[in-house]
């Protein structure tokens, strides 16, 4: 039967990227198409066996009208006759997309996740489950090679990013198509997907086909091409980590991949604002090679995007942003209600006993975490950033902070300005994360909303 064998490709993925488990919430992003019907119902059939509870998330991105209507409708009643608890949130994603001046599918995307993060609070959900596949997956790679990427474009869509799970990353079109068809399951058809000016329409009419001919499972392919790549590239990172001579002889010394690598993390850990390319980082290193190599005793600068510049010198080649140092750790302040400013990184936290206190006074094009925690420890607690061995306590879990941050592919350079709400027993909430077991609050207690927001700055 398709059901088994499509059921057993989802039970490997929660298996080998340790998706979720017994005591995990998760919430499924739920439009009605026939991935995210098939990822539902098949965790629907799991959630007993496995020990997982489910809820479901429809975001209307107010695009379509009345067939998006349609297809809210159909979310709702395909959740009723199954008990599925159903979260549902409308946005604006054609005046946002305007406003930011950035493409609409860019700006749903945004939008998309923005609602998740709200939906995981409401619903007490500790992971987000999305109904990429391994087509997604496929046409992910095929658009990234057509722009010119190099091993990061090549690692495809992760089956874990965060608290985002992959469920179907080894499901084919075709997997999910057959399995509607022997469960008898409707689903909805969004009339863009046929809009091949789109450019991953584009690629899934019209180029997937053609390579399907020289091997129909192409899909399977690229799933474990981006699996290899995923782990070459964590092979080259730990590589990139471990260089301690920064001198441009020491450097040159490198080997290419490695040396590239930490060109890239220098930049990443200034949080520079710029977009730095595959062309800025050969420029980056040919000056440092010549500079080796013709034994220079000047200083040498170049500007990078972002207001990033690079520093060499005979002993040492630094990167700085204008205006100062870089921060790699927040000072440890207390967490109060209302506005708590982190000046390091110019985010915020904002904390509030009121569901209905938005806090738009903050710069609505910045991205947002929210959560609810039991009012009774707010007062008692602090914002600081992660020490060595600490650890965190949720679902019934204690895990080691450094190795959920590893398994969150949060960069080195980013970990130490994440801000850890801290009280008296440990940490409360990282966000991105759960919140500790005896924070969430029960029926009764006195609630309070933190909202973290994160990202570039805009103007």
């Amino acid at each position: 039967m398709v059901k088994d064998f499509v059921i057993e490709k989802i039970c490997r993925a929660l298996t080998d990227y340790s998706m979720a488990g017994c005591g995990d919430n998760v919430l499924v992003g739920f439009s009605g198409g026939k991935d995210s019907v098939v990822l539902l119902h098949a965790l629907n059939e799991l959630k007993g066996t496995m020990g997982f509870k489910l809820c479901a998330i429809h975001v209307n991105h107010g695009i379509r009208g009345g067939e998006a209507d349609g297809d809210m409708e159909f979310c709702r009643q395909f959740c009723e006759k199954r008990g599925i608890p159903f979260v549902l949130r409308r946005v604006d994603a054609v005046g946002f997309s305007a406003q930011r001046k950035i493409g609409l599918e860019e700006g749903a995307r945004e939008l998309r996740y923005k609602a998740f993060a709200e939906g995981l609070a409401e619903a007490g959900a500790t992971k987000i489950a999305t109904a990429h596949t391994a087509s997604d997956n496929a046409e992910t790679v095929i658009f990234n090679l057509a722009r010119g990427c190099g091993i990061e474009g090549l690692r495809g869509i992760p089956p874990v990013r965060g608290n985002i799970i992959r469920p179907l990353i080894y499901c084919s079109t075709r997997d999910i198509l057959q399995y509607a068809d022997e469960c008898s399951l409707g689903y909805v058809t969004d009339s863009t997907n046929a809009d091949t000016d789109y450019s991953r329409n584009h690629i899934r009419h019209n180029v997937i086909p053609l390579l399907k001919k020289l091997n129909p499972s192409f899909e399977t392919a690229v799933t474990n091409m981006t699996s290899s790549v995923r782990a070459d590239a964590e092979y080259i990172a730990n590589m990139a980590e471990r260089v301690t001579d920064d001198s441009p002889a020491g450097l040159s010394g490198v080997p290419q991949a490695v040396f590239s690598r930490w060109i890239i993390k220098q930049y990443r850990a200034l949080g520079g604002s710029g977009q730095l390319g595959a062309a800025h980082v050969a420029d980056v290193a040919s000056l440092i090679k010549g500079y080796a190599a013709r034994d220079c005793r000047d200083t040498k600068y170049m500007n990078l995007p972002g207001r990033v510049t690079v520093t060499v010198t005979p002993t040492k080649v630094s990167f700085g942003l204008e205006g100062g140092a870089v921060p790699t750790a927040l000072a440890e302040r207390r967490l109060l209600m209302g506005e708590n400013p982190i000046p390091e990184t110019g985010e915020m936290l904002y904390v509030t006993d009121n569901g209905d206190d938005k806090p738009c006074f903050i710069n609505i094009y910045k991205k947002y975490i929210s959560v609810r925690v039991k009012k009774s420890i707010i007062g008692d607690t602090i914002i600081r950033s992660r020490l060595e061995g600490d650890v965190f306590v949720y679902s019934n879990m204690t895990k080691k902070v450094k190795k959920m941050m590893n398994e969150a592919k949060i960069p080195l350079e980013k970990r130490g300005l994440i801000p850890l709400i801290c009280d008296k027993k440990g940490i409360a909430w990282i966000p991105g994360f759960s919140v500790r077991d005896d924070a969430v609050p029960k029926c009764g207690d006195d609630i309070a909303y933190i909202y973290y927001f994160y990202g570039e700055k805009t103007v």
